[in-house]
């Protein structure tokens, strides 16, 4: 079953020259001169007027609580003295913005696009527009007439910009960006009218498998944090998918109480922490499932989500090197032979004994990841938070912070460096491994912040036993003695750092590859669950 729905578009153009410029600057001087006449005869009109009005709210309804609710958020596109411009002035235009409701419990393939109704006397192709998601940056557009054909519902011809999907009682917005292209005559637009409609085509097939990156994205509106990732701990309201880039390009990732990020694999109940710019699923353990609990997801539990024992980071701690996931030559006289990737630390190996045990019949759908163990050593001596006077050269025990340390501790100690990032830096940073655990970096980007509590953050869920310690991926500091790094104490959700050789417990992290089809809505009750 199929649904549409509209909203109706105008563009007029009124020719006032000869010739219809394709030099901007030439149009800017034609346009500074014309004012000084029109501010003379006390009249004023456009070299074009183009309007797009959304008036009232369009529901349709059909059998089945099948249904859709449309409305604009933005009361028109207003494009007042406007003329035919490149696409890359297009692209910049302020959108006109709606937004789509799903009412009801069931998935919708979104087909969005524009139709020219038969009254237009301006042509598809002289029309060019790009619809994307709200807050998003186009980056290309495309003629109303390449579009792929959508059936048409008021006897025009309708052209299809864009397909999405849209989850179960979920909205999303869209920005509308449309102009007139630069290929546009006088003789193609004098005196003549642009009329369409958008046009949305929604279906539901519940039986279909997804690709889990585009489920994400359908049932998530991608929102800017409430609260600053690493100055502030994530509000007890704040769930949502917020963006940053990593080194593959846009990740999404989840922040705050969010309850639709669960995944069942592997008979164990996972957490999605984020959409890695390749396009692979990076999930933390929610249950490890020894109780074989037909659904894991369901398991309310404060110490299920680790691997059981305690464990340090590394059997030493006292050398700089001994900070790596994997390291290099404790005793080293530079930093590339303290850091080189050749010895395993201590945890890489439980864990890969665990993924070994748990996860290797499954290991064709698990990426290849590239874990960062951020080792960039701060060279910048002003940086001292704690006192420890470093030099930073980042071997032997040379008093060294690390890269992590600066992003989320400020010079006068208080959680907001210079903010967290993504982005691995340096290729000894960079260990590939089918198992890994989630950085400092991602768990403030969850919702904690260095010091601060934080219970409600969805990471803390079967992770708040009062004897719960769980460690991250990121060095901190090697203080002159011993190495630390960057932690979460479950109990009052707090981040912060230890000595490598303390007894934590282990949370493991996978990825799945980009392709994986799931069921489901992300739900506890009714978790994605891989196909």
């Amino acid at each position: 079953m199929s649904l549409y729905f509209i909203i109706f578009i105008e563009y007029k153009v009124i020719i006032v020259e000869d010739k219809i410029s394709r030099d901007k600057n030439k149009i800017k001087v034609f346009s500074s001169l014309l004012i000084i006449v029109l501010l003379v005869m006390g009249v004023s009109f456009a070299i074009f007027q183009n309007f797009a009005r959304q008036s009232g709210t369009n529901n349709l309804g059909a059998t089945n609580c099948f249904s859709v609710t449309f409305e604009g958020v933005n009361n028109a596109i207003n494009l007042a003295n406007d003329y035919p411009i490149p696409d890359s002035e297009g692209l910049e235009r302020d959108p006109y913005t709606f937004k789509v409701t799903n009412n009801c419990n069931q998935y919708l393939s979104l087909s969005i696009g524009v139709e020219t109704l038969s009254t237009s006397e301006i042509p598809s192709n002289l029309i060019k527009g790009v619809i994307i998601k709200n807050g998003e940056t186009p980056t290309s557009a495309m003629l109303l007439s390449s579009g792929k054909t959508m059936e048409a519902q008021n006897g025009g011809t309708a052209y299809e910009l864009l397909t999405d999907g849209l989850g179960a009682n979920s909205s999303k917005t869209y920005d509308l960006r449309l102009w007139f292209d630069e290929s546009m005559t006088k003789e193609q637009g004098a005196s003549k009218k642009y009329q369409g409609k958008v046009i949305v085509g929604a279906s539901a097939d519940v039986n279909h498998g997804r690709n889990l990156r585009e489920a994400i994205l359908a049932n998530n509106e991608v929102k800017t944090p409430i609260t600053t990732p690493g100055a502030a701990v994530s509000t007890a309201d704040e769930a949502l998918l917020a963006s940053t880039e990593d080194d593959y390009g846009t990740s999404y990732y989840f922040r705050g109480t969010v309850t639709n990020n669960y995944v069942e694999f592997a008979n164990k109940c996972w957490r999605i922490v984020r959409i890695t710019g390749n396009g692979s699923i990076k999930l933390v353990l929610n249950n490890v499932n020894s109780s074989g609990a037909k659904n894991p997801c369901s398991i309310l539990d404060n110490k299920v989500a680790f691997i059981q024992g305690g464990f340090p980071f590394n059997a030493n701690s006292d050398d700089n090197a001994y900070l790596g996931f994997k390291y290099g030559t404790a005793g080293a006289s530079n930093y590339a032979s303290a850091h080189a990737n050749t010895n395993k630390s201590r945890i890489l190996e439980i864990l890969e004994d665990w993924y070994n045990n748990n996860l290797k019949t499954y290991e064709k759908v698990i990426a290849d990841t590239v874990w960062c163990n951020d080792k960039t050593n701060v060279t910048d001596t002003t940086y001292d938070p704690w006192g420890y006077i470093p030099n930073g050269l980042g071997y032997g025990t040379n008093v060294t912070y690390y890269g992590a340390t600066q992003r989320l501790v400020s010079k006068s100690k208080s959680a907001g460096g210079t903010g967290p990032s993504l982005k691995c830096n340096g290729e000894l940073s960079k260990i590939t491994s089918k198992v890994g655990l989630i950085t400092a970096d991602e768990l403030a980007y969850a919702g904690y912040a260095y010091k601060m509590s934080n219970t409600t953050t969805y990471l803390q869920e079967n992770a708040t036993a009062t004897d719960t310690w769980w460690w991250s991926l990121s060095p901190s500091i090697f203080d002159g003695i011993t190495a630390t790094i960057w932690f979460i104490h479950g109990e009052s959700g707090t981040l912060n750092t230890d000595y490598y050789s303390s007894d934590f417990v282990i949370r493991p992290a996978i990825s799945l590859i980009s392709s994986i089809e799931v069921t489901g809505s992300g739900t506890s009750e009714n978790p994605y669950k891989v196909v």
